[in-house]
């Protein structure tokens, strides 16, 4: 027999070895609303398709949570592949990138997808749902996941299973379609009480619920900007040829990566010097350049990057950083639990910006305002500074794209960058990478290498980060006037090294352990590579710092 203390319910009691987390929740949960999707089992996320096979500590987890909605997630995804398997024998689909709450995918079934596929798709993946299918979980070695995978023509997931790096894999089939994912799928395909397919060429929109509202679907709110800058992503991986993490594997082993490295780099500096070059022909309409982003997108970089190309072109912008504008830490707006609100605009002194900002357009000296985060206060410049007819004001914040924060400006006087974290490679055809992920690892190595933080504190906020992102970057993106992505494509081998002694360093008693394994099995199909590959003046050592790592980990 074996022994559960069941966490969430706050039971402990017996169950014979080998029944599974579905027939357990379905005894201790049977009136759950929302229903359980996911467990975690002595620390690590599984399917409810799982067997109990030694005592320990369990918690559940309803599709109305991060975990349960990401399992949600992947499971429509899987329910495409099937459906698009049983109406079109040779059809595959492509899971491209999200277009905020939902997904943007492509299908390959031998003619362009018409409205008409669409609404047929759409009307068997329901036929699906209806007949509840189930989610068979299949648990195989490598070797023998790795021929099915042969058997079945699916080279990319084949060549994914051999660099994971482990004996055994965790794989699911659903009718006669097999596939893997990284992370856990639900018992069977009636979990998915809502879904809609979206015609949106040349591929389609998978929406699903969110955890906040597990039983409708989100607005669906058209954001052609961000998918704009997906579609050139994915175009310039398939210009080097470097679409998946095999391709770029395969760049390391055979000693080619410094090309993708230059290349990458080289459309980088490219794209800053249009954007330079397009806002020295708008002076001086343009008074003031705007830039935002999320957590570690590599904001600050970025900005004296573009600086130097404004300087290029004959301009000397003056650099302000909003976060040289907060607030005394007494002054600081607090959250309803009493921490300090960092992260919303009340945190900012939005009058004494302006004001600065409109002296220095007027042609008066101005001592800039700086701020102590040690003490926590504000303090200014000894040295003014006056603008001359040729200095744009370039401003990097968290709320840079928000109009109430340049409330005294008009509209056509702002040019707004915002910048996003969109890699260009994906793990296989079913496997995107989140932005999340990368950012996380990125603010992780920051964390580390400057901030004597360590993986722990990181996680502990993450949350918090990025509840404070959808209220205040997500909303103001698509009138940007640019969206810039700071990703690059070779940047998760590079990181690895550093990131992967954090993740393992968190312990089994963490309630962080979950996430770092989740990180760590994420990373698993990168190769490390050293960071000396990395040019000096590269958005990446913003995280990383000027030193390499001598040694790659995880090969």
């Amino acid at each position: 027999m074996i022994t559960l203390h069941d966490i969430t319910n706050e039971q402990t009691y017996t169950v014979e070895e080998g029944t599974t987390l579905l027939q357990i929740s379905n005894e201790k949960n049977k009136d759950a609303d929302p229903r359980i999707a996911v467990a975690l089992y002595n620390n690590e996320f599984v399917g409810l398709q799982s067997k109990v096979d030694a005592d320990g500590d369990i918690r559940w987890f309803s599709v109305a949570t991060l975990e349960g909605n990401q399992c949600l997630v992947r499971t429509a995804i899987f329910l495409l592949v099937r459906t698009v398997s049983d109406l079109y024998p040779e059809g595959k689909v492509f899971v491209k990138h999200a277009l905020r709450k939902s997904l943007y995918c492509e299908l390959s079934i031998g003619h362009t997808v018409t409205v008409k596929d669409v609404d047929m798709i759409k009307k068997r993946m329901q036929e699906i749902v209806d007949q509840q299918e189930p989610i068979i979980q299949v648990f195989a070695s490598t070797e023998t996941a790795m021929a099915m995978c042969r058997n079945r023509n699916m080279k990319l997931e084949e060549e994914l299973l051999e660099h994971v790096d482990q004996t055994n894999i965790m794989a699911y089939q659903c009718g006669r379609v097999f596939d893997y994912y990284m992370g856990p799928v639900l018992p069977d395909m009636g979990y998915i009480t809502c879904f809609n397919l979206r015609s949106y060429a040349p591929g389609v929109i998978l929406e699903t619920p969110t955890a906040d509202q597990p039983d409708s679907l989100p607005p669906y709110k058209e954001i052609p900007k961000m998918a704009r800058l997906f579609l050139d992503a994915e175009e310039w991986g398939r210009i080097v040829r470097c679409e998946y993490v095999s391709d770029l594997n395969h760049y390391i082993t055979d000693g080619t990566i410094q090309d993708i490295v230059d290349m990458a780099e080289a459309l980088q500096e490219k794209k800053m010097a249009e954007i330079a070059d397009y806002i020295v022909t708008q002076r001086p309409t343009i008074k003031v350049v705007l830039i935002a982003g999320p957590s570690s997108a590599g904001k600050t970089t970025f900005c004296k990057r573009l600086t130097t190309q404004l300087r290029v072109v004959g301009l000397r912008p003056v650099k302000i950083s909003l976060d040289d504008y907060f607030y005394n830490r007494e002054d600081t707006p607090r959250n309803p639990d009493g921490s300090y609100d960092f992260e919303s605009l009340r945190a900012i002194d939005v009058p004494l910006f302006n004001q600065q900002v409109d002296d220095l357009h007027q042609g008066k000296e101005v001592r800039l305002a700086r701020f102590d985060f040690v003490s926590g206060t504000r303090y200014f410049d000894e040295k003014p500074v006056r603008l001359d007819p040729d200095q744009p004001i370039v401003v990097e914040g968290l709320h840079a794209l928000n109009d109430s924060l340049t409330y005294m400006m008009p509209r056509y006087e702002k040019y707004k960058i915002s910048l996003g974290v969109l890699t260009q490679i994906r793990i296989n055809d079913h496997n995107r990478i989140s932005t999340s992920d990368t950012r996380i690892i990125r603010r992780m190595v920051r964390d580390q290498q400057f901030r004597d933080r360590g993986p722990t504190a990181t996680m502990e906020i993450w949350g918090d980060v990025r509840r404070g992102e959808e209220t205040n970057i997500y909303p103001y993106q698509e009138d940007a006037d640019t969206i810039f992505n700071t990703a690059l494509p070779y940047e998760l081998s590079v990181l690895k090294p550093y990131v992967q002694p954090l993740l393992e360093s968190i312990r089994q008693d963490s309630p962080h352990y979950a996430e770092a394994q989740r990180l760590l099995r994420f990373l698993k199909p990168f190769y490390g590579i050293d960071s000396h590959i990395v040019p000096p003046n590269s958005l990446l050592r913003e995280f990383i710092g000027k030193d390499h790592q001598p040694q790659p980990a995880g090969e």
